[in-house]
């Protein structure tokens, strides 16, 4: 041990050398990186245990982390599947048409046209996206395939036909966002991450309001389609009834004082028509309330536990950080080399020697 210590102090010199070259390489990269920021919000749905849960296994299950995939009624979209809806290329390209507005207001339009032309871009950006670029540029030059248009600028996204440049964007989008759902409490914790706080805060709320609003639209679909169907029938029977009740009115006034068979049937029969007319009005009304009370109750409840909140610090690692982390590696590997260098040579050396003879 002392005599390792010893072989790196007499090449301290070195070392600190290439410590302070790494540490400067880090301040070229600390001044070239964009500062991130990521908001996080979370949610607990409103649970749709069924009698399974209600009897006590489901509760069970989720103590010791097993989830049992069983949800009430048949409900195909249970927590476990928010992630899958969130990355879903539909619900990503339908995120580029929301309002967006950077901190200091400069910037206020679509987050399509944010990431275009406005987000925070670095020479180090553009070395990290050259792999990509040089690829599509390969295939474009050896491919004969022709090329997908995309859509036109300005309007959204069409999910089924993305050109490469959006189909990139639409990737990006994915890898700023993080959903995760807890299996013990179903709690949905999603996190969005941007260059910009108020960008990310935005999105953040969006992409899970935009997630409660799928969720309950596919919970509520055949309840309100129910509503919609029965609130059709209630308007008509109503208006038959009103229909009927006008003409036994008329009949009434227009024949007073006169008394006849044919008067009689026929006050019997416009009588018993506004009464048909009355019950199925009647009916369909009841079952209209009805129908609404379905479609409240199937609608679900959220509790924000988190809200989506401004950060005042950044998520990124700060610039100090980063100039010490490159030079603690510079160190580290300097004296990696001053250590394993004359051993390492000796042994080479030997196996020279010995492919000689």
């Amino acid at each position: 041990m002392i005599k390792l210590v010893s072989c790196v102090w007499r090449k301290r010199w070195f070392v600190l050398l290439f410590a302070f070259c790494f540490a400067v390489f880090g301040v070229v990269i600390a001044l070239s990186t964009v500062r991130q920021y990521t908001v996080t919000a979370s949610v607990a749905p409103e649970s749709s245990s069924s009698s399974l849960a209600g009897s006590g296994v489901g509760s069970l299950a989720s103590m010791v982390g097993v989830d049992l995939g069983i949800s009430d009624g048949g409900e195909a979209l249970y927590p476990l599947l928010y992630p899958d809806i969130v990355r879903s290329k539909p619900f990503l390209t339908s995120l580029f048409n929301v309002q967006v507005k950077t901190l200091d207001e400069t910037c206020d339009t679509t987050y399509y046209a944010y990431i275009k032309d406005f987000q925070k871009r670095t020479w180090l950006d553009s070395v990290k996206a050259f792999p990509k670029k040089a690829k599509r540029w390969a295939l474009k030059l050896f491919s004969s395939a022709p090329q997908r248009p995309g859509n036109p600028s300005g309007q959204i996204m069409d999910p089924y036909m993305l050109s490469e440049s959006e189909l990139l964007m639409v990737q990006s989008l994915d890898g700023e966002i993080e959903i995760f759902v807890d299996k013990k409490t179903n709690v949905v914790t999603l996190s969005f991450t941007d260059r910009d706080p108020l960008v990310a805060a935005i999105m953040a709320d969006t992409i899970m309001n935009r997630l409660q609003q799928t969720i309950t639209e596919y919970r509520t679909k055949k309840s309100v389609k129910d509503c919609e169907y029965i609130e059709k029938m209630y308007t008509d029977s109503k208006a038959e009834f009103e229909r009927a009740q006008a003409r036994y009115a008329d009949f009434l006034d227009s024949n007073r004082n006169i008394v006849s068979e044919y008067f009689i049937a026929e006050r019997e029969r416009l009588e018993a028509d506004k009464e048909l007319k009355s019950g199925l009005y009647s009916h369909w009304a009841q079952k209209l309330q009805l129908a609404k009370a379905k479609v409240q109750e199937n609608t679900p409840v959220y509790v924000v536990l988190e809200p989506a909140v401004i950060p005042a610090q950044p998520s990124s690692m700060g610039r100090a950080m980063r100039v010490m982390l490159f030079a603690f590696v510079g160190f580290v590997l300097a004296v990696a080399y001053v250590i394993l260098k004359e051993p390492v040579s000796s042994k080479l050396r030997k196996l020279r020697e010995k492919d000689k003879k």
